[in-house]
């Protein structure tokens, strides 16, 4: 084993157990690529005009599903997990309740995109795994500002109105997201 800060050598095994070499370093720089990406349409999104401050496109998680197609599950997550709380210290609203409200929509759609997705094994189109993922980002969203709120029963009728705008924008990213898996795909760029 070697001693920490020594380079491994040949066959030995680092810290994390895994043998040095270019796979990890290229899945670790596509993890970092993909969070980089995240973020900054993460920050886009917020200067965009939108009906309700609780309302977002949800364009930063076409990179949590670049990453759960090609690096799986686990990428997914971390990539979920880090754009949401760097973009929430570039935006200035880290542990704030707009933190915990994309930290809940992130990571339960990355979830549910992680369930219907079934690593490629879905029934579903990419449009199917996004519309699935918008739903469930929506529905977050919505449960967190009424437990935090508090608000009254009546908040409930604008289901309808929340649920419209995550078909559309789940029509939306998951329409970018078909076209940019589909040209990595023809194009043949391997993430991992």
């Amino acid at each position: 084993m070697p001693i920490l800060g020594q380079v491994p050598q040949g066959g030995e095994k680092t810290a994390t157990g895994r043998r040095p070499g270019r796979r990890v370093d290229k899945e670790f720089l596509s993890i970092a690529l993909l969070v980089a990406l995240g973020v900054v349409l993460h920050r886009l999104e917020a200067l965009l005009p939108l009906p309700s401050p609780w309302v977002k496109l949800g364009l930063a998680n076409i990179m949590t599903l670049v990453a759960l197609v090609f690096l799986g599950m686990r990428a997914a997550f971390l990539v979920a997990f880090l754009r949401v709380a760097l973009g929430s210290i570039f935006g200035g609203t880290f542990l704030s309740p707009a933190f915990f409200l994309s930290f809940a929509g992130g990571l339960s759609a990355a979830a549910v995109m992680a369930l219907v997705y079934m690593n490629g094994k879905s029934p579903f189109s990419m449009m199917g795994v996004c519309l699935a993922g918008a739903c469930a980002h929506m529905a977050a969203v919505f449960f967190s500002v009424q437990f935090f709120l508090a608000l009254p029963n009546a908040f409930y009728a604008l289901l309808p109105f929340f649920f419209s705008v995550a078909l559309f924008s789940g029509y939306l990213t998951g329409t970018i997201a078909n076209n940019l898996i589909g040209r990595f795909r023809r194009e043949g760029v391997s993430l991992s």
